[in-house]
């Protein structure tokens, strides 16, 4: 197809492999069968998309600063 972009043809194919995944949804599934068929489906098309979780630039300094707060709660003290 002339002019189409690759931002369109991604969401193009995100979205119907989300529709085929969801497909496999049954019709009389729970509502908790029915947020795992989502969460599936989301995830296949995460994959396919290559959409990766990353660690953020400051996570060290977060993970310490509530690691301390713990320290804090558990001892009453603190970090010395």
């Amino acid at each position: 197809m002339p002019g189409l972009s690759a931002k369109v043809f991604r969401t193009y194919n995100a979205s119907w492999t989300f529709q085929e995944q969801l497909k496999n949804t049954p019709t009389d599934a729970t509502v908790a069968e029915k947020i795992a068929a989502y969460n599936t489906a989301n995830r296949m098309v995460a994959i396919l998309c290559n959409h990766q979780k990353t660690v953020s630039k400051t996570f060290g300094e977060t993970f310490a600063k509530m690691g301390d707060k713990v320290c804090l709660f558990v001892t009453g003290h603190g970090v010395s």
